[in-house]
């Protein structure tokens, strides 16, 4: 009886250590393994975006006649997104880094209370900030889109209000920050939340992104490149 009983299980122990062995990478896994492929594989000049689902569904590969890596992480808070960054090698500064985030700190299950949220994304931003400060020439922050009823259950407008306000002075206070206000502006929302046109809205974000892009003396390996 024994010897069954030892076949059996050690059986059972294979088939576990098999089944951890092929354990199936999650989503943030996947992107992570593909925006550093993306990093790798980028040549010259290069813009870089980072942030929630406002970024990740920005299906652009170039912008401002320059290529574009998108760094976009569906439900990525800021401090996901700091936790992103510090995982990425950049293989030379971007151009710019532009930046949406804010959304999903703004998510009721993440606080008790809206004050709560604005604290903890202040916190948050401040310190990817300073992470992003010397890693391009410039900083561009995409201001959030608005929510509108279909999403009041689930986001506090409240504190996406404030949070968009808390983000758009921290970045006036840093000189190679830039907020591009507007954004999204006249843009109708497919489910409350996103915006059906991400192309259009980074295009038309005002002020304008490409013209704070384009010095005099542009690289030449991207001269005559087309936008998207």
């Amino acid at each position: 009886m024994l010897v069954p009983l030892a076949l059996i299980g050690g059986s059972l122990a294979g088939f576990a250590i098999g089944r951890f062995s092929t354990a199936v990478p999650s989503y943030r896994d996947q992107r992570l393994v593909q925006i550093r492929a993306d990093l790798r594989h980028v040549e010259g000049d290069y813009l870089l975006a980072l942030g929630d689902s406002h970024v990740a569904r920005w299906h652009a590969r170039a912008f401002c006649g320059l290529p574009l890596v998108n760094g976009g992480l569906h439900g990525a808070t800021t401090g996901d997104t700091r936790e992103l960054l510090d995982e990425l090698a950049l293989p030379r500064p971007p151009r710019a880094i532009i930046l949406s985030v804010g959304t999903n700190d703004a998510n009721r299950k993440r606080f008790r209370e809206p004050p709560e949220a604005v604290l903890r994304f202040r916190q948050a931003f401040r310190g990817l900030l300073r992470q992003l400060a010397g890693r391009a020439e410039l900083i561009v922050i995409a201001a959030l889109p608005r929510l509108d009823a279909r999403q009041v259950p689930a986001f506090s407008e409240e504190a996406a209000l404030e949070i968009a306000g808390a983000a758009a002075a921290a970045c006036r206070q840093q000189g190679s920050c830039l907020p591009a206000s507007g954004f999204g502006d006249g843009i109708p929302l497919k489910d409350g939340l996103h915006l059906a046109d991400y192309d259009r809205a980074y295009r038309e974000a005002d002020p304008g992104i490409c013209a704070a892009l384009a010095p005099g003396d542009a690289p030449r390996q991207n001269r005559g490149a087309g936008a998207p």
